[in-house]
């Protein structure tokens, strides 16, 4: 048996804390002396005096301290528990790195003595071209990605032979900007012509006449680019004739970094 000052300085919980533990029922000495009052601990219950001091630094309350550990009995539980705990913290961190970015991108657009980006609109011609094509409904826009892994798992092992710069786009089908359920198809430009298999398609696509802006950096300064070619194409007595839609000539498919990126911005026009 441990005295609670033995106890203290091997659990590293102060001899006040280790009362007010055992006051509220979150850790309770082994024997209390009934003559003395003196609480004795023992050695069997150093784990879970670590576990609450590891969950007190985690910023946790020691009510829901209470509530975990008589929850979550066993070393396995408690793991499963932590993993969950740590996957939600780290969409939080995702989330809020991207709040920052925009916050950031915003400053510096607003920021008088910043340089402005120099954005150039060029009206470009595509000709008739081959494509392989994956459409599908996704929540939300950051989940491009999964269109992509789904035309690269309904495509494997086909052996396509792809154009030369090769195109990877993305069209944004809604016509309209929405922020969930969006129609989005992802294409990538190939030689020759194929049958369909399973959800993606091969198709041709016709020549058509589109306002363009190739841009370099995040994501995040597509609202500005979108901008800048609605109003080019205002100013130069166009109208929209297609969906909007994305060619990424440099995407996080061979890049770490979003500032280095290389998205082209199309926007299918026609003579008013």
């Amino acid at each position: 048996m441990l005295r609670i000052g033995e106890f203290s300085a091997l659990s590293q919980i102060s001899i006040y804390m280790l009362r007010h533990y055992d006051e509220i029922g979150l850790l309770a000495p082994e024997h209390t002396d009934n003559f003395t009052g003196y609480r004795y601990y023992s050695e069997a219950q150093l784990p879970t005096a670590n576990k609450i001091r590891a969950l007190k630094n985690m910023g946790l309350s020691l009510p829901l301290i209470k509530e975990i550990l008589t929850k979550y009995a066993n070393d396995y539980e408690l793991k499963a528990y932590l993993e969950t705990q740590a996957a939600q913290q780290k969409e939080k961190i995702e989330l809020m790195q991207r709040q920052l970015t925009l916050i950031e991108s915003t400053i510096k657009g607003l920021d008088r003595s910043s340089p402005i980006p120099s954005y150039s609109v060029a009206l470009k011609e595509f000709p008739k071209h081959n494509v392989i094509s994956y459409r599908q409904i996704i929540t939300t826009p950051d989940q491009e990605g999964i269109l992509w892994a789904g035309l690269a798992k309904e495509t494997k092992g086909l052996n396509l032979h792809y154009t030369n710069p090769q195109w990877n786009i993305a069209i944004f089908h809604d016509g309209k900007l929405i922020e969930e359920n969006l129609d989005v198809e992802v294409q990538k430009s190939v030689v020759g012509t194929y049958q369909r298999t399973g959800l993606a398609t091969f198709k041709t696509v016709d020549t058509f006449t589109a306002a363009t802006l190739t841009f370099k950096g995040h994501y995040m300064n597509l609202p500005v680019v979108n901008e800048v070619i609605a109003r080019w194409i205002i100013d130069n007595h166009y109208k929209i004739s297609g969906p909007r839609f994305n060619i990424y000539h440099v995407s996080p498919e061979t890049e770490n970094s979003f500032e280095d990126m290389i998205t082209e911005v199309c926007f299918p026009v026609q003579s008013k």
